[in-house]
């Protein structure tokens, strides 16, 4: 009889809880990431296969760009500046479009474009790709620690499915998704860096660096270099209180930082770009942003509540009574969440559970902002770079990954506990964190008037009942989901429930509870409310008809300014979050986007008087003798020297300097006075800076038609002359053409956005300096004789950059392949 042979011992990773082990198979990875994806296909069925998509305005604002985007990529042109706002400005360099710079979004797009071959796929699969890719990071480094498929499967869950993030897309912020979805891994890889030294570990590490900077959400990437700090330097104390060797720990730590420098390089593509511009922009300078600007979306004590009752300060929206200036949806984390977060902290506090606490409190302690000034005004005036950021409470998304990564451990400790006295101590736990649940349902329920009261101060009567009704429930429901979870908990340290069972029970309930707030976030809408959003309007069906180039300026209108460019219609106003602040500053001092209390803008504002008749507003036409002639030379000069030939408004403009044309909502009133795109002056005069010319223009002294303000003192003497003539013969994103006929010695002024990098002023081939004109605008002086002059558009800092990203992604691929090939022969030899 033959002897019974041992049982060959598996090479697989275990499966602690042993659930579905015999399914899995050699793939067994595969079916819980299956399952996430199959989640996030039934979460967003309606915009996967029913037809609808996410209108959000920010996801429309940045919708309203991509006709100028087709258009460029149709004339073979790598779109860098956008001329359809604010008189012009980077549109690369700004952040607010960089083709093609996503390496890991061109890799998706590229497989979604193979797929759309065979199956029709919506433009939203792009986005469930990355919440998919997030979940997978996060499966992975709980994979790691824990050794359990489904409680990695349990973090990635937590991780894709928090109402933040899921907001991510519903609210158009792309690229914050994109950008976070990178955490996870780059903990990881830093992590396994640290520990091992492995060069396919460096090269991973710096690659994926370089991959979250080229998200290009800027923001979101400077909190993972947070995060990373804060880890290096507790990887260091904590390596030495393990009596680590202090010169490996000195290598590490040097090593990693040289693999996050190569990151950060290898974002020059784009950052090249940026760092140019921050020094023009709003955000840039030697100050940064102002710091009220910059705290404004400051989180609050009392908003910490809504981790446990999401909508205690009310849902966002017309409900929110929180102390930010609005929100759409609160910061809810997940009451299983947290719970089983607590559930680490009690059982096990190692490595790591001490660490994502420690980064969970900062984060937190840092969202506060302005309400913490000792600590925030620490970090804004001396942490390089931060005082480039407004909205605090964004940092909470360190705290939602801290919280989604001690769930894991928590519920992985839980799994594996053995000793009695452990056992214990979580069935006391659960007991207390049920009781507090418990206090403060009943303390939401029977204190109705005291919230009434809170809300009040900010909601009308039929606002704070809604507020207090959401909040009411949503507090029943947190406290029968955690009951249950805790429920759970206990009948499995009774051994009345087995571990595949309480794993069920828990992933069930946490899908529950995040997407009872998650389908209150989300609002899809059919996809013909997009193109029925842009649609023609008369006004612009007429714009498009007239002679370009010109501008617009939306005197009254109830278009978002960057509608327009959706149509190519260049316009003076326009939004985004870090402009030219030359050009904020000229906006703010003209006050042409001032407004009064009942809303009516400041330009109409001097021809009118908001009166009140039988409770309600109306306007009231302003005497003659009332008018700000002072004003009204202001208003009219910047009109005509932005070469603003067009205004819309829905209400009338009393001026005969401004022609009916058009009527409609809005109408169309033509500026008889506008001077051309590009035009010549008949003297030069010289202020100090800006804000000496700002305070000349609002004087109503400034004639542009005659004169032009330099900060400098120019070349040449110039002669006035009817003779000298200029005409723009070609127009495109990166190039303007001129042919000018000059008599006399001439200053030439474009009405274009002054911007000294990368423009380039060329006469005859040969370049010339460009002059900042009338705080804004760029000039020229041009000698007697015929002259084609071009204007054109060619940053150094794109090319270069362009040439270093792709250098080292090169470099880096090839170390990859070395290091891995490396690690496959040392494993060959260990084995053989």
């Amino acid at each position: 009889m033959a002897k019974s042979r041992p049982p060959k011992k598996s090479t697989r990773l275990p499966f602690r809880a042993n659930f579905l082990s015999s399914h899995l198979g050699q793939h067994s990875n595969l079916l819980p990431l299956l399952g996430l994806l199959v989640a996030l296909l039934i979460f967003f069925n309606e915009v996967m296969f029913g037809g609808m998509t996410f209108l959000p305005p920010d996801a429309l604002n940045s919708k309203s760009i991509q006709s100028f985007l087709n258009d460029a990529f149709k004339q073979g042109v790598y779109p860098l500046w956008n001329p359809y706002i604010f008189c012009g400005m980077p549109s690369f360099a700004s952040l607010q479009s960089a083709p093609f710079v996503d390496l890991l979004g061109n890799v998706t797009n590229a497989l979604i474009r193979a797929v759309k071959t065979i199956v029709p796929l919506p433009d939203f699969t792009r986005l469930l790709l990355n919440y998919f890719l997030f979940g997978v990071f996060t499966y992975i480094l709980l994979l790691r620690k824990t050794r359990n498929r489904i409680v990695a499967l349990f973090a990635a869950f937590a991780m894709v499915f928090q109402p933040a993030v899921i907001g991510f897309a519903a609210f158009g912020h792309n690229t914050k998704l994109t950008t976070a979805a990178m955490i996870p891994i780059i903990f990881l890889l830093l992590d396994q860096f640290l520990e091992k030294r492995k060069i396919h570990y460096f090269a991973l590490l710096a690659l994926a660096v370089g991959v979250q900077l080229l998200r290009a959400h800027t923001q979101m990437a400077y909190y993972t270099f947070m995060m990373i700090g804060l880890y290096l330097l507790f990887w260091a104390v904590y390596s030495k209180r393990q009596k680590m060797a202090g010169d490996h720990i000195l290598k590490s730590v040097a090593f990693a930082g040289v693999a996050l420098v190569i990151g950060v390089a290898m974002s020059s593509w784009l950052y090249l770009s940026v760092l140019e511009y921050a020094q023009y922009s709003i955000r840039g300078g030697g100050t940064g942003l102002d710091y009220g600007y910059a705290t404004s979306w400051s989180f609050s004590a009392k908003e910490i509540i809504t981790f446990l009752v999401p909508s205690f300060v009310g849902f966002g929206g017309q409900t929110y009574w929180g102390d930010m200036p609005f929100t759409d949806f609160p910061l809810y984390m997940g009451i299983v969440t947290l719970f089983f977060a607590g559930t680490a902290l009690v059982i096990k506090r190692d490595k790591y559970v001490i660490f994502f606490s420690l980064m969970g409190f900062l984060a937190l302690l840092v969202s506060f902002g302005k309400h913490v000034p000792i600590f925030y005004e620490a970090l804004f005036n001396f942490l390089p770079f931060f005082n480039k950021f407004r909205v605090p409470s964004m940092i909470l998304i360190l705290l939602q990954f801290s919280v989604v990564v001690l769930a894991g451990l928590g519920l992985n400790y839980l799994l594996e506990l053995k000793d009695a006295a452990a056992r214990d101590k979580i069935r006391k736990y659960t007991y207390i964190f049920l009781g507090v649940c418990g206090l403060i349902m009943l303390a939401v329920l029977l204190a109705k008037s005291s919230y009434m009261g809170w809300a009040s101060k900010r909601l009308p009567a039929a606002g704070q009942q809604a507020a207090y009704e959401g909040a009411a429930a949503d507090a029943v429901k947190m406290f029968f989901i955690v009951f249950a979870a805790g429920a759970a908990v206990i009948f499995y340290l009774k051994k009345t429930l087995n571990a595949n069972t309480l794993l069920i029970a828990v992933v069930a309930l946490l899908v529950i509870d995040l997407w009872l707030v998650d389908f209150k976030i989300i609002h899809p809408q059919p996809k013909t409310d997009q193109s029925a959003y842009f649609a023609e309007t008369p006004a612009v069906s007429f714009l498009k008809k007239q002679e370009e180039p010109f501008r617009i300026f939306q005197a009254a209108d109830d278009k978002p300014p960057n509608w327009y460019q959706y149509h190519e219609i260049q316009n003076i106003q326009g939004y985004h979050a870090a402009k030219i602040k030359d050009y904020q500053k000229f906006l703010e001092r003209s006050g042409l986007e001032a407004r009064n209390r009942f809303g009516l803008p400041a330009f109409l504002g001097k021809y009118f008087d908001v009166v009140m008749n039988d409770g309600r507003p109306s306007l009231q036409k302003v005497p003659e003798e009332r008018i700000s002639h002072e004003r009204m030379r202001a208003d009219n000069a910047i009109m005509d020297m932005l070469n603003v030939k067009y205004l819309l408004s829905l209400y009338p403009i009393p001026d005969a300097k401004y022609r009916l044309v058009q009527q409609g909502r809005p109408s169309v009133y033509e500026n008889t006075t506008v001077l051309p795109r590009a035009y010549f002056v008949d003297e030069v005069k010289v202020l100090a800076d800006n804000d000496a010319f700002f305070d000349y223009l609002m004087s109503g002294d400034f004639d542009p038609h005659k004169q032009a303000v330099l900060t400098e003192e120019p070349e040449v003497q110039i002669v006035p002359s009817s003779q000298n003539k200029v005409e723009v013969t070609s127009f495109g994103i990166h190039e303007i053409a001129l042919k000018a006929e000059v008599d006399q010695p001439a200053l030439l002024v474009v009405s274009e956005m002054y911007y000294p990098a990368g423009w380039l002023a060329l006469v005859d081939g040969e370049e010339t300096k460009i002059y900042r004109a009338d705080g804004i605008l760029r000039a020229i002086f041009l000698q007697p004789g015929q002259h084609n002059i071009q204007f054109v558009f060619s940053p150094t800092t794109f090319k270069l950059g362009l040439g270093i990203t792709a250098f080292i992604l090169v470099s880096l691929l090839g170390l990859l392949f070395y290091g891995l090939r490396n690690e496959k022969k040392e494993t060959q030899l260990a084995t053989n």
